[in-house]
């Protein structure tokens, strides 16, 4: 009986392994275009009943908004994630980036220009993917970052749906162009706090996020009509009765709502005991067991 229970053992710690490494692509395994698709199979499990959240921010770096933002979590004594845009850094606002780094966030990459990463051809999925991380790559060493992690938002959360490639599969050749090994960790999120929509109140956008770790009241939008390519969204209340109690929450920095959602949401947060930690802190994406070090 102890080959079989050796072998169990092994299996249980093959899956254990692949488990903490959920959020990178699986290093062996061949995606299949239009197949190995779908969202749920990387929520973030580990932090369910957890009363933790991660605060990530996608679109910016944003002029005024941006800098805002991080005055705010300097004063509160918060650390979150923030997704560029690659296209939008530059003279003007690279001393933002700047703060974002030294005051101790993850400066993480949002693709260069938020195209749908779905309707690129495999050769300009390449060629930008590798251009933005490495961009990243290269802000972490100006500012003398010891940031390890490379991760990776999809806009609109859009991937595996290319005919004739899977993102996957060039993601890791990629990360082996630029670090060597298995690096890129795609980022995706738990809670949509619907703050990208223009209808939703700063406190209806921090109760999204509430609602998802203590339960209670929340908002979604409906599409009320379009007119000339510009949608109207009604807001509709309703009720969360089972929250997932923690996860990674998505905001964006270009939105002055989404600001004020925020400063109400951490305040709140410290009333209510939900602690708010790093993404890299959380299992599924710790970089423990790599170096990741750019060899570009």
């Amino acid at each position: 009986m102890i080959k079989p229970i050796l072998a169990s053992m092994s299996l249980m710690l093959s899956i254990n392994s692949y488990a903490n490494e959920k959020q990178f692509p699986e290093g062996t395994f061949v995606y299949r275009p239009k197949v190995d698709t779908g969202f749920e199979q990387y929520r973030t499990k580990s932090l369910r009943n957890s009363n933790k959240i991660v605060l990530t921010f996608d679109d910016g770096p944003h002029r005024t908004r941006t800098p805002k933002l991080l005055d705010l979590l300097k004063r509160e004594n918060v650390l979150a994630t923030f997704f560029i845009l690659t296209k939008n850094v530059n003279a003007s606002n690279i001393h933002i980036v700047e703060r974002i780094l030294k005051e101790g966030h993850i400066l993480a990459s949002h693709d260069h220009d938020h195209d749908n990463n779905n309707g690129e051809d495999e050769a300009t999925y390449r060629e930008e993917l590798y251009n933005t991380v490495a961009m990243i790559e290269s802000l972490k060493r100006k500012y003398n970052s010891n940031q390890i992690s490379s991760f990776y938002r999809f806009p609109y959360g859009a991937y595996g749906q290319s005919k004739l490639y899977h993102h996957f599969n060039v993601m890791k050749d990629v990360s082996n162009q630029i670090y060597g090994e298995n690096c890129i960790n795609f980022a995706f999120w738990d809670i949509d706090s619907d703050d990208w929509v223009a209808q939703m109140t700063p406190e209806q956008i921090s109760q999204n996020i509430i609602a998802h770790v203590k339960g209670g009241t929340a908002y979604k939008h409906k599409v009320k009509r379009t007119i000339f390519g510009n949608t109207k969204y009604e807001i509709k209340k309703y009720k969360i009765n089972s929250p997932i109690g923690g996860g990674v929450a998505l905001l964006h920095d270009i939105h002055e709502r989404s600001i004020q959602a925020t400063e109400i949401f951490i305040k709140k947060a410290k009333q209510m005991n939900i602690e708010i930690v790093p993404l890299d802190e959380v299992d599924e994406f710790s970089y423990k067991n790599k170096s990741c070090q750019s060899l570009i």
